[in-house]
């Protein structure tokens, strides 16, 4: 498997670390910022590695997996399997009253599939760009 970057954008959110972390793995909130996503629910009452992640966008029903975790820290969520997945790495750091948001999105895909990951790239690169600006307006508006 090959690790290709699709997305690598920051965002600043007036709103301390803590709050910020609480409101990103709020996984029934998640439709209210994160794009495309009409519902989602936790297999699991904790937020853990190995924990499932099941949402609905559209007709479409998916999963994704916490694949790594740093509580109040980073989070990586991964979907897909077998030749291609896709891996979004949240990361918060906080200075000056204010946290800052990192995400990346990467693509793993076998070899065989490489010269084919172009288009799949640019698509998650256009689809999630606005990610972090959702997230900053839902958490600097929310109660």
């Amino acid at each position: 498997m090959t690790r290709f970057q699709a997305l690598d954008v920051q965002e600043s959110i007036h709103v301390p670390a803590t709050r910020v972390w609480f409101l990103l793995t709020d996984w029934v909130a998640a439709p209210k910022w994160m794009p495309g996503v009409d519902s989602m629910e936790a297999e699991q009452l904790t937020t853990t590695p190995g924990t499932v992640l099941d949402y609905r966008s559209g007709e479409h029903e998916r999963q994704l997996v916490i694949t790594e975790l740093e509580d109040g820290q980073s989070i990586t969520l991964a979907t897909g399997s077998g030749d291609v997945s896709v891996l979004y790495s949240y990361e918060l750091s906080e200075g000056s009253g204010q946290t800052t948001v990192r995400l990346l999105v990467s693509v793993e895909a076998a070899a065989e599939l490489e010269d084919e990951v172009g288009e799949l790239l640019a698509a998650i690169a256009d689809s999630e760009s606005g990610t972090l600006k959702a997230l900053r307006i839902y958490a600097e508006a929310a109660p």
